[in-house]
C-alpha cells in the first residue's frame, strides 16, 4: 500500500475528478463552450489533478497501470504554461470519455486502501 502522502495526492486525484463531474452534470458541451466559469472551474481540477499526478511515486503510478498520468501532466501542463493553447473540445472529450472511469478505479483503490472521501 502507498505511503500516506501518495493517498493523499491519489484522494487529490480522485477529489478533483469528482468534482469535474459535479460541474459538469446536466451541462451540454454548447454550455461549457460559453460558460467561462464552468471552464475556469473544470480548468482548475485538471490543473489539481496532472500537479498531483506528477507527485506521484513510479511505484505508485504502476499500481494502475490503466490510468494516463502521463497525459495528466501533460494536460496540467498546457493549462499552467501554454493556456492559449487549451483545446476546450479535447477537455470536454476527456471529462465525459476518461474521468468516469478514473473515478471508478480511484475509488475502489480507496476503499479499500484510503479514505474515498465524497461517499
Amino acid at each position: 500500500m502507498p505511503a500516506d502522502k501518495q493517498l493523499g495526492l491519489l484522494q487529490d486525484i480522485l477529489d478533483s475528478a469528482r468534482l469535474i463531474a459535479n460541474y459538469l452534470n446536466g451541462v451540454s458541451k454548447m454550455e461549457f463552450m460559453e460558460n467561462f466559469e464552468k471552464q475556469d472551474a473544470v480548468l482548475r481540477r485538471f490543473e489539481i489533478i496532472g500537479e498531483a499526478a506528477n507527485g506521484l511515486a513510479p511505484e505508485t503510478r504502476a499500481l494502475f497501470p490503466e490510468v494516463p498520468f502521463r497525459q495528466m501532466r501533460g494536460m496540467r501542463n498546457i493549462i499552467a504554461h501554454d493556456y492559449g493553447e487549451v483545446d476546450l473540445d479535447q477537455v470536454w472529450q476527456t471529462s465525459q470519455a476518461n474521468l468516469p472511469q478514473l473515478i471508478d478505479t480511484l475509488d475502489r483503490f480507496m476503499r479499500v486502501n484510503g479514505s474515498a472521501e465524497g461517499d
